[in-house]
């Protein structure tokens, strides 16, 4: 798994935040030794391997529950119908180090793995699932306030009968809706449908990964089936396989919503087709916003999303690279059954409003990574009320509207428009010029402006003005601008000063654009074309920028020959830069 799909750092910073450790948190360890057992803090944490269970039997509503990492076992013996089972009000927080003192002191996710297991025989190593749990979770009788949130969940194997051959991650008959959070759902399977969980209740399921599960006949990650609003938000598919639905069933449901996920490599492997997601005899049913890549359908056409008896809102989506039978990438592999598509990059074309045929153009679709490349057609080309109300994150946890100004808006509804895809191309201008041509006009002392409406500082003697550009990013914790004159005199030092307000006031032969107070950032040595640059992380002075601040920023340098004032000295254009 790439790190990106990890690093979500706004998503974390939601989902981890929390109160402190009370009365009512109860701590588990499987590695402990020492201490009372009786969860009361992490020295006397809940131990061993069936430490988890004994914390939800004591559990009640309002208490959270914290794991450290190591593995969880539904039962210390070798009944195959135990599983965790989720409770109202409980709150169960996965991925400590241990010591840790709030839930937002956790590490980033995969740090510390706290891994809810259903080896009950300790053989998955060599292949041997007969003996493994059903089902690795249960959500029977929850609503909402039943959460577990921070975990990986491996192994179930429903291979019984009954509702003991659906869902080996999670299973979720009418009447459970938990809530399900930064989980990560992998190896589970089935013969019947929902390698990781099988839903007809209403869970939530939100920064969520699905890697490699197998469902049997229906949905390698879900079989959704007479269900209503399960809710799937900036989760990632990658690797699961069913004869129908590699990744995603929806069948005879009412409100399901997917948005601001990725399916990769799934695969349908029977006639049903839907390599990432089938939907039929469904609903009121939302795809909107997801980049569906490299999936495949090896007897059925859709490797993307098939649509069968039934008609549902298909929007802001990617489809591409996905392959019908023998490889085939044409439109109707990318989807098929429903011409109700609108706003999405489909390979080969789609009809419809606002569709595109154009390759979306990733970062890095060989890493994982799937944000829009710089000129990407999907930037700023979506269809803004498409988007389901409540929705303000992408894939990443960063904001979902986001108007790149650089690009033309072809997309429908007022700035900003969303992108099209999982992710949104938050690309900001690290800084913006100001204090510059027709901006100065007569203001430069003698006359000396060089070509109004550009961007740079009064004529220097040389005949140009000097400019300032900023690269890198405005992030202050990355530490990475770099601020590059130009146009400057050759072979002179210059000095980058920063200030907190814009002003616009004569100061020798140019315009002196900020203060309150004015401070000296770096010197830089200018070459013979007038050029030099610095990488600074704008750290000198007693007024230091940080994430959410405003500086101004611009270049004095002297300028010894006789210059068009005779001073001496100029100044560039500046810029703003709006810290991040």
């Amino acid at each position: 798994m790439s790190a990106l799909r990890l690093r979500t750092a706004t998503t974390l910073a939601l989902l981890f935040a929390a109160v402190p450790a009370s009365a009512d948190t109860l701590y588990v360890d499987a590695n402990l030794a020492s201490g009372a057992n009786d969860g009361s803090d992490w020295a006397n944490a809940y131990q061993g391997s069936d430490g988890l269970q004994t914390a939800l039997l004591a559990a009640v509503s309002g208490d959270e529950i914290w794991v450290a990492d190591g593995v969880y076992l539904p039962t210390s013996g070798a009944s195959r119908t135990v599983s965790f089972q989720l409770k109202n009000g409980v709150e169960i927080y996965g991925g400590f180090a241990g010591g840790e003192a709030s839930v937002n002191d956790r590490p980033a996710f995969g740090v510390a793995p706290s891994i809810l297991s259903a080896d009950l025989g300790g053989n998955d190593g060599s292949n041997v699932y007969t003996d493994n749990s059903y089902h690795v979770l249960n959500g029977q009788s929850t609503n909402a306030t039943a959460v577990i949130n921070g975990f990986t969940v491996r192994g179930g194997n429903a291979n019984g009968s009954g509702n003991n051959n659906k869902g080996g991650g999670i299973l979720c008959l009418p009447g459970s809706s938990p809530t399900v959070e930064l989980c990560r759902f992998e190896d589970n399977r089935c013969t019947f449908g929902g390698g990781a969980g099988y839903v007809n209740g209403n869970p939530t399921f939100t920064d969520c990964e699905f890697i490699d599960n197998q469902g049997g006949s229906f949905g390698g990650a879900f079989d959704i089936a007479n269900a209503g609003s399960v809710r799937f938000d900036r989760c990632w598919f990658e690797g699961n396989r069913a004869a129908r639905a590699g990744a995603l069933e929806i069948f005879s449901s009412n409100g399901v919503r997917v948005t601001n996920s990725v399916f990769k490599d799934n695969t349908s492997t029977s006639s049903g087709g839907g390599g990432a997601m089938w939907f039929g005899f469904s609903q009121n049913c939302v795809v909107v916003n997801n980049t569906v890549v490299g999936n495949t359908a090896t007897s059925n056409t859709a490797g993307g999303l098939l649509v069968s008896s039934t008609s549902i809102t298909v929007a802001n989506n990617i489809f591409w690279d996905n392959e019908g039978p023998g490889g085939a990438q044409n439109s109707a592999n990318q989807i098929s059954g429903t011409s109700s598509v609108s706003y999405c990059i489909v390979e080969g074309g789609f009809g419809g409003t606002g569709n595109l045929g154009t390759a979306p153009s990733f970062v890095n679709a060989a890493g994982d990574d799937y944000r829009l490349a710089a000129g990407s057609v999907g930037i700023d080309a979506g269809r803004n009320s498409l988007v389901p109300s409540g929705i303000t994150l992408d894939k990443a946890g960063n904001p979902r509207f986001w108007d790149v100004q650089t690009v033309p808006d072809t997309g429908n509804g007022s700035a900003p428009l969303v992108d099209i895809g999982a992710y949104e191309d938050d690309t900001l201008p690290v800084s913006t010029s100001f204090c510059y041509g027709d901006q100065l006009g007569t203001l430069c002392p003698c006359g000396n402006d060089h070509f109004p409406g550009t961007p740079e500082g009064c004529a220097n003697s040389q005949g140009w003005g000097g400019k300032l550009a900023a690269s890198g990013s405005n992030v202050y914790a990355n530490d990475d601008l770099v601020l590059t004159v130009t146009q400057g005199r050759a072979n002179q030092p210059s000095m980058i000063v920063q200030g907190s307000v814009a002003i616009s006031t004569v100061f020798k032969d140019g315009i002196l654009c900020m203060g309150n107070p004015t401070e000296r950032v770096e010197v830089v040595f200018l070459d013979a074309s007038g050029s030099g640059s610095t990488v600074t992380s704008i750290l000198t002075g007693g007024n230091v920028p940080g994430p959410g601040v405003t500086r101004y920023y611009q270049a004095w340098y002297r300028d010894p020959a006789i210059s068009p004032c005779g001073t001496g000295s100029n100044f560039t254009s500046a810029l703003q830069v709006d810290w991040l």
